[in-house]
C-alpha cells in the first residue's frame, strides 16, 4: 500500500502540454453530437412529440457509437503521447572507447611514382578512405619522417581530419628523414593521454628498419595491436623530388626504395597486428580495420556515473486503441468519422509555430541538424539551428561573424573556449585580448600546443605593428621639424621684406631679387610635401617681382594660410599609413586559413625547436 502511495506521489506526465489536446477533442464531438440527427433541421421548430407524426418515412436516431469510441481513442492517444510515469530507473552512462591512431610516413621515399601516380596521393586516398568510413569513436593522425608530428589528437569529428589530408606532403616535415620507433611512441603517448589504455594503430608506411618490432615491442601489447599498411611495390622506382630531380647515393647511384612485403608481415604479427598491401578496393581497410581484431567486451566503458530515467509508460496505452480501431474498421467508421477526426485535430492542436516543423524534426535533434547544415557549408543556417553554444560559436565563427563567436566563446571556461576566443578576437585585430585568451588557455592546459604557437603568431604580429607606428612616429616628427625650419626661413624673410619696404624702389628690388635666391635654398632643405606646398606659393612669388605691385606686409594672414595647407597636408600621410597597415594585418590574417599546409609547416618546425637531440633515423627517405 505504501508502494502504491508513493507511485501516486510521483506519478507526472514528462509532456504535458499534450493535454491541450483534449480541448479540440471536445468541441469536435459537441459540435457532431449535435448534428448526429435525421430530422433536417425541424427539431427546432417542430415540438419533439409531434416529429414522427409530421414527417413522412420511417425516422430512425442515428447511433453516436462512433463519436463514444472517437473521443475514447481520441483521450488515449492525447495521455499517451504526454508521456504518464511514476518511478525512475538507474541507468548507467555509457559510451564506446574505440580509437584508432593513424600513423602516415611523410618520408622522401613517399615521392617515389611505382604505384600512380605517386605513393604520396595513393597513401592520402586512403587515408580519406578510412575516415570516410569511420562514423563513431575516436581518432587521431600522426606524421613522421625525422621526427614525429601530432596533426590531430583524439577527436570523433573525422572531418576536421579530412580537411587536411590533402596538405599532407614530405615538404611540411622540419627535417628528413625516417624513424618510426618515435611515431610509435607518439602514437601510444596519445592514446595514454587520452585516458585509454587500448586502441588500434594503423601504421601506413613503405619501409621499417630491421630492429623496429625488438624497439617498439614493450610499448605495443594485446590491447594495442599495431597493424601494417604496406605502400608501394617489390620493384620500387625512383624518388623524384618536385623540383625533378632524383635521390641518389653517395656513390651516385639513384635511390630505388622497394616494398620488402615479407619483412612488414613479420613486424606486423610480432606486434599482434595484420598487415596489407594498399588496394584500390576497401579490402585492405575490412582486413587491417576488422572489429574482431579488438577485445569485444571492452568496447563499452562505464563512465562511473548514474543518472535517473523516467520510466515512460504511454506506449501501453496504444494497445487499448487497437480493438476501437479494429472495431470502427469493421463497421466502416474509420474511414467515415475516424480519419476525418484525425485529421481535424492534427490541424487544431498544431501552434502556428510548428509551421517549421519538418520530417527530419521527428528524427534528428536540433544539434544532428545543425551539424549536417554545418558539414554541408551552410554556418548560418547551422548557427540558427544548433542549441549548443559551442556549436553555435563555430558556426558562428566559419561564417566569419567573428565578432557574434566571440560572444558565444566567452561563455565557456575550458581552455579550448579560451583558445576559440583568442582566435576569434585576433581575426577582429583585438591582439592584447588574444593575447590574455591564449594565455589562459593555457593556464589551464600547458599541454595545448596550438594556443602556443598563435600566442607566439600574435605577439610577432603585435611586434611588427608597434615598429611601424614607430617608424610612422618618427616620420612625422621629422616632417615637422622640416616645417619649423621652412617656417622660420619664411617669416625671416618676410621680416626683411617689411624693412625693405619702407627704402626706394631700388633697394625694395634688390631685396626682393635676395629674397627669391634664398627661397631656392629653402625649398631643397624640405622634403616633398613641402616642395609641393612651394610650388603652390610660386605664382604669389612671381607677382610680387613687379615694381608697381609691392608684396603685402601681412604675416599674420600669410601665417593663416600657411596653416591651412600644412592642415590637410600633415594628415594625408598618417590616414595613408594606417590604412597599408590595416590591409597588411586584414591580408596577414587571411592567409592563415587558406593554407593548411603552410599552418602545419610552422606548428612543426616550432615543435621541432622544441625538441633537442632528436635522431633522424637509419636512412634519409
Amino acid at each position: 500500500m505504501t508502494e502504491f502511495l508513493q507511485q501516486i506521489e510521483q506519478f507526472r506526465f514528462l509532456r504535458p502540454w499534450w493535454l491541450l489536446g483534449v480541448i479540440p477533442a471536445v468541441i469536435l464531438i459537441m459540435l457532431l453530437w449535435n448534428r448526429k440527427s435525421s430530422y433536417g433541421g425541424w427539431q427546432r421548430v417542430i415540438s419533439p412529440h409531434l416529429l414522427p407524426h409530421l414527417l413522412a418515412g420511417n425516422v430512425t436516431r442515428q447511433s453516436r457509437a462512433p463519436l463514444v469510441m472517437l473521443l475514447i481513442c481520441w483521450l488515449l492517444a492525447v495521455v499517451a503521447m504526454a508521456g504518464p510515469t511514476w518511478q525512475q530507473l538507474p541507468q548507467a552512462v555509457q559510451k564506446k572507447i574505440n580509437a584508432q591512431v593513424i600513423v602516415l610516413d611523410l618520408s622522401l621515399s613517399m615521392y617515389a611514382k611505382d604505384l600512380a601516380p605517386s605513393r604520396l596521393v595513393r597513401a592520402r586516398l586512403k587515408l580519406s578512405d578510412i575516415l570516410n568510413r569511420t562514423d563513431e569513436g575516436l581518432t587521431a593522425l600522426i606524421v613522421y619522417s625525422a621526427t614525429p608530428h601530432v596533426v590531430t589528437p583524439l577527436t570523433d569529428d573525422t572531418n576536421t581530419i579530412l580537411s587536411m589530408v590533402n596538405s599532407l606532403s614530405p615538404d611540411i616535415m622540419p627535417q628528413k628523414g625516417n624513424n618510426p620507433v618515435a611515431a610509435i611512441e607518439k602514437a601510444v603517448a596519445t592514446l595514454q593521454q587520452a585516458g585509454l589504455n587500448r586502441g588500434r594503430i594503423l601504421l601506413m608506411t613503405d619501409d621499417l628498419p630491421g630492429d623496429f618490432a625488438n624497439k617498439v615491442e614493450d610499448l605495443i601489447s594485446y590491447q594495442t595491436p599495431l597493424s601494417i599498411m604496406g605502400i608501394g611495390t617489390r620493384d620500387g622506382a625512383p624518388i623524384e623530388l618536385p623540383d625533378g630531380s632524383f635521390i641518389k647515393q653517395s656513390d651516385g647511384s639513384i635511390v630505388i626504395p622497394k616494398l620488402d612485403v615479407s619483412h612488414l608481415k613479420r613486424v606486423a604479427r610480432q606486434l599482434d597486428g595484420r598487415f596489407s598491401t594498399i588496394s584500390t578496393s576497401d579490402e585492405d581497410i575490412n582486413y587491417l580495420l576488422a572489429e574482431g581484431l579488438l577485445p569485444s567486451e571492452q568496447e563499452i566503458k562505464e563512465t562511473g556515473r548514474e543518472f535517473d530515467v523516467w520510466d515512460e509508460t504511454g506506449h501501453w496505452l496504444v494497445l487499448l486503441i487497437l480493438p476501437f480501431a479494429a472495431a470502427g474498421y469493421r463497421k466502416g467508421w474509420f474511414g467515415a468519422v475516424l480519419m476525418p477526426a484525425l485529421l481535424g485535430c492534427a490541424l487544431l492542436t498544431h501552434a502556428p509555430s510548428s509551421m517549421a516543423f519538418g520530417w527530419d524534426d521527428l528524427w534528428q535533434t536540433d544539434d544532428q541538424q545543425g551539424r549536417a547544415l554545418l558539414q554541408s557549408g551552410k554556418p548560418e543556417q547551422a548557427a540558427e539551428t544548433f542549441n549548443d553554444p559551442q556549436w553555435q560559436a563555430a558556426s558562428q565563427y566559419k561564417a566569419e561573424n567573428y565578432a557574434a563567436a566571440e560572444q558565444l566563446y566567452a561563455g565557456g571556461d575550458s581552455a579550448e573556449s579560451f583558445y576559440n576566443l583568442g582566435n576569434s578576437q585576433a581575426r577582429q585585430q583585438k591582439l592584447d585580448e588574444a593575447i590574455a585568451s591564449y594565455q589562459k588557455a593555457l593556464q589551464l592546459n600547458p599541454e595545448l600546443e596550438d594556443a602556443q604557437f598563435n600566442l607566439d603568431l600574435v605577439k610577432k604580429l603585435k611586434q611588427q605593428q608597434e615598429q611601424q607606428q614607430g617608424d610612422g612616429e618618427s616620420n612625422d616628427q621629422k616632417q615637422d621639424q622640416d616645417q619649423d625650419q621652412d617656417q622660420d626661413q619664411e617669416n625671416n624673410n618676410q621680416s626683411d621684406e617689411n624693412q625693405d619696404s619702407q627704402s626706394d624702389q631700388q633697394e625694395q628690388e634688390q631685396d626682393q631679387q635676395q629674397d627669391q635666391q634664398q627661397q631656392p635654398e629653402a625649398e631643397q632643405q624640405a622634403d616633398e610635401s613641402e616642395q609641393e606646398q612651394a610650388k603652390q606659393q610660386k605664382p604669389e612669388e612671381n607677382d610680387s617681382e613687379q615694381p608697381d605691385q609691392p608684396q603685402p606686409t601681412e604675416p599674420e594672414k600669410q601665417e593663416s594660410e600657411q596653416q591651412q595647407d600644412e592642415a590637410q597636408m600633415l594628415p594625408q600621410p598618417q590616414l595613408q599609413e594606417t590604412t597599408e597597415d590595416q590591409q597588411a594585418l586584414e591580408q596577414w590574417l587571411r592567409r592563415i586559413p587558406d593554407d593548411p599546409g603552410g599552418l602545419l609547416r610552422r606548428k612543426f618546425e616550432y615543435e621541432s625547436q622544441l625538441r633537442k637531440n632528436s635522431s633522424s633515423g637509419d636512412t634519409q627517405w
